[in-house]
Formats: structure tokens, sequence, C-alpha cells
């Protein structure tokens, strides 16, 4: 398990507890506005980048369920989940598994559900279930069905930060589509709805996490258009970087224990994130010389990262391993 000492940077909001000797911190503090602007705004003013989510980021959530907004819209614009540290735990959610295929639902219901509940007392006119039944100890494939299929989803979390986090990647997990879908954070004492799109149930951390995914996208359309300016000279360490990088992505994969079916698709080299042990196949491997695993991935990798992300290891020695695999493999064997 990761100790907070092992993360390159921690996000604050207000409330979060004391840093330790993280490398960098940076305060996320919501605006002005209504619930969703409010912590976007706080994103656009905190100066994170995309870029910063490269390394192992933790968010330090504050007491309750007050973090919540805050988490949403981190995992929206790092566009994956990222871990978190509550009530003295580190929460590895980046590792689990993204689709939370291991519970079984009882099947689509038999009518449409447009609005339900998870969590909280019954709500009237919202059909709710709960966690913490059936045979898995967490989702019985009842409420498995309801917390899946819904259409829109409140969400009523536990009092304490780990707990409520906890439950929220869980749910998330469950209704996951192309992405995890996050439902509205709620009391469990909204009026019962009236629409699908009834704003007064809560905060839709769904949107929280789309505008924070857009302003993401605003920094890669500011990218493209950059000013070009002067090269400036490529240390021997990023020379080495991007050597390793230039090296056939399928020869590493091939060397972390990898092969292609019929198909050209490749068994991810890290079967146990995934709930069928990996002997699926998975990984995608494109013209730029990156690859993804729509399990693991929340974006193409090159060499330098498949090989930090697989073995563990930091950029440089994950250079040597590609460009010098007999050091390497001795060195992890010592």
């Amino acid at each position: 398990m990761n100790k907070l000492t092992d993360y390159v940077l921690a996000i604050r909001t207000a409330g979060s507890p004391p840093v330790p000797n993280v490398a960098k911190t940076v305060d996320l503090v919501p605006g002005d506005g209504d619930a969703i602007t409010s912590v976007i705004n706080g994103l656009r003013a905190s100066g994170l980048t995309p870029a910063d989510f490269r390394a192992r980021v933790v968010f330090l959530a504050p007491e309750g369920i007050s973090g919540l907004a805050t988490y949403a819209a981190l995992c929206g614009f790092a566009g994956r989940r990222i871990d978190a540290y509550a009530d003295g735990t580190v929460l590895e959610f980046s590792r689990l598994d993204r689709q939370a295929e291991t519970f079984v639902d009882a099947g689509k219901p038999s009518e449409f559900l447009v609005w339900a509940q998870v969590g909280g007392p019954t709500a009237e006119g919202v059909p709710t279930v709960q966690l913490g039944a059936g045979e898995q100890g967490l989702v019985s494939p009842e409420a498995a069905s309801v917390i899946r299929y819904a259409a829109r989803l409140r969400m009523v979390p536990p009092g304490s930060a780990r707990e409520a986090l906890a439950m929220f990647v869980l749910v998330a997990a469950l209704r996951r589509r192309a992405d995890d879908r996050f439902p509205y954070l709620s009391t469990g004492t909204e009026p019962v709805p009236v629409s699908k799109e009834d704003p007064n149930q809560g905060i839709d951390l769904e949107a929280v996490r789309r505008e924070a995914a857009r302003f993401r996208q605003e920094f890669r359309a500011a990218r493209k258009g950059a000013e070009v300016v002067p090269p400036v000279p490529v240390s021997a360490r990023n020379r080495r970087l991007a050597e390793a990088n230039a090296v056939d992505i399928r020869e590493l994969l091939r060397r972390l224990g990898s092969s292609p079916d019929e198909r050209g698709l490749w068994y991810c080299p890290r079967p146990g994130r995934h709930s069928d042990g990996g002997q699926s196949p998975s990984v995608k491997v494109f013209g730029d010389n990156r690859a993804r695993c729509h399990r693991c991935d929340p974006e193409k990798a090159g060499p330098v990262r498949l090989a930090v992300d697989v073995l563990d290891i930091t950029p440089d020695e994950a250079a040597n391993f590609i460009l010098n695999s007999d050091r390497v493999i001795n060195m992890c064997a010592a």
C-alpha cells in the first residue's frame, strides 16, 4: 500500500488535513458561483495542468462529504480516478478495476428507471437501494441493477470522508459506460423529481466531471496553437528517454510477457488489475508507437510510461530497462 510520502503531488481543498513531506502541493479552493461553477472556478485558479497528473497524485480529503465535488472535478480533469487520503488512510482508487465487472446485476429492470437513489432513508417516489448487502458483501444483484441502469441516480453518502469516497467510486464504476458515470450528491430529502433533468436533486457530480474534462480539452487546444520558441538544449537524460520512447512498443510488450491475438490486440501485461486475470486481450497498439489498455489506461502511453506503470519503476529505470534489459532484469531480481 502506498504511503503519503510516495506521492509527488498532493492536492488540498478547504478543510484538508496538514500536508506531510510531499514534493509539491496545490490548493484547489472553490470560488464563487453555484456548486458546480465554484468548483470549476477553483480548478481554473489552482494552476493545475494535465501534465501534473502524469506523476503520482493524491487528493487530501477534508472531513465529511464536502470534498466529493472537488474530487469529481479532479477525476474529470485528470481523465482517470486518482488516489485519495481520507481519515488517515490512503485509498488507492487508481488501481481498482475500472468497470466493477465483478458485481453481478439482476438484469435490466422491467420498467425504465428515470431516477433512483442509493444510500440514505427510503425516498418518497424514488426507488431506493442500499450498499452492504448480498453475497459479495457490498452490492446485491438487485441493487447493482438499479445503480447501473437508472438514467439518473441520487447518492446519499455516509458521513465519513473515507466511506463517502469509497461509495462514490464504487457507484461511479457500476454506472460506467465509456467513462465512470458520476451520480448526484444528495441529502435524500430533495423533492420527488419532476423530470429527467430536474435541477433540484442535489449536486450533479457528472456535470462537474464533464466541465473539468472540457477544461482539460482547452489546454490541449491551446497547446496546438502555442507560439513557436527557439529550441533549448536537450539534456543527456532527456535524450536517453527519447531514445527509449523510440523503441518499438511491440518489442517492449513482448519483453513484459505480452503477446498479440489474431486481431492484433495484445494481452495486458498487468493481469492482476483485471477481473478475469487478463485472459482476454485489451491492449491496442497505435501508429504513433503508443499503446492503451481500455481497462487500465485513461490515455495512450509510450514505451517509457508503459514500463513505469507495469514495473512500478522510475522513468530513468524504465529507459534502462528498454535500452539495457539485462541490467534492469538483474536489478529487479536483486
